[in-house]
């Protein structure tokens, strides 16, 4: 089991990444998968506007930083977070 000093850390190299992800446009969410070793799995969309290997640049750091990214997109506590996942809603 990892530490929470370990999750927290992974979720603080995250976070910038996630932001990163929302200001060019790509939304990002997670899903259970029991059937993934990790449990869960981080999904990616609105990359189609990329170049390939831009894209392929992106989807490599979100395979490095699933575990954080997990940690960003499944926290409620982070009203900043909250703010940027609503924005665009109607």
């Amino acid at each position: 089991m990892t530490s929470y000093a370990e999750m927290d850390r992974l979720r603080k190299l995250a976070r910038p990444l996630y932001l990163e992800l929302r200001a060019l446009g790509i939304d990002v969410w997670a899903t259970e998968r029991p059937d993934r070793p990790a449990g869960y799995e981080v999904h990616a969309g609105g990359m189609r506007s990329f170049s390939p290997r831009h894209a392929d640049r992106l989807r490599q750091r979100i395979e490095e930083h699933t575990a954080g990214l997990v940690k960003v997109l499944w926290a409620k506590w982070d009203g900043d977070l909250e703010a940027i996942r609503r924005e665009g809603e109607v």
